[in-house]
């Protein structure tokens, strides 16, 4: 045999086979889809009956906030008094703030505005004071420099 049959052999074995593993992905991705359907059709009566609880409970729950005129706020008690609090599902995706109302400052958020801080604060200082010593030693800035520098970061 020559290259050019090996190389042809080898394309139509891997055709196969690649072939005969779509078919079992898809024999096992029907299967999964049949057993999940299979449940669902069997536990139908108790999903029925936990969304209908849901549904109730939700609508008198609606029903006693409206006839008591009130708000959230007014149902959770005292620890949201002087407090305004913001919760969001999809504008942005479950946030949740409580902000203090007279100074606007945020007490507590799940999604923070702010990007995370992945080192301590002295590793950060120890690492430009490292940065500075060796400048300094360099040349590349003279003594009142580097003093000057070590006294700002220290502090």
């Amino acid at each position: 045999m020559n290259q050019k049959d090996d190389t042809s052999l080898f394309r139509t074995i891997s055709t196969a086979f690649l072939i005969l593993i779509m078919h079992v992905l898809l024999l096992g991705t029907i299967g999964a889809l049949i057993l999940f359907f299979y449940g669902v059709v069997n536990h139908m009566v108790w999903i029925a009956i936990g969304v209908a609880c849901l549904s109730i409970g939700g609508y008198f729950f609606f029903r006693r906030i409206r006839s008591d005129s009130k708000v959230l706020k007014d149902i959770a008690g005292g620890s949201f008094k002087g407090k305004t609090v913001e919760v969001s599902f999809l504008g942005g995706v479950a946030n949740f703030k409580i902000s203090d109302s007279q100074t606007g400052q945020e007490l507590s958020q799940l999604e923070s505005d702010q990007p995370r801080q992945l080192e301590a604060p002295d590793s950060d200082r120890a690492t430009t004071l490292t940065e500075l010593a060796r400048l300094y030693e360099k040349d590349l800035i003279n003594k009142d420099e580097f003093n000057k520098a070590k006294d700002e970061l220290l502090k």
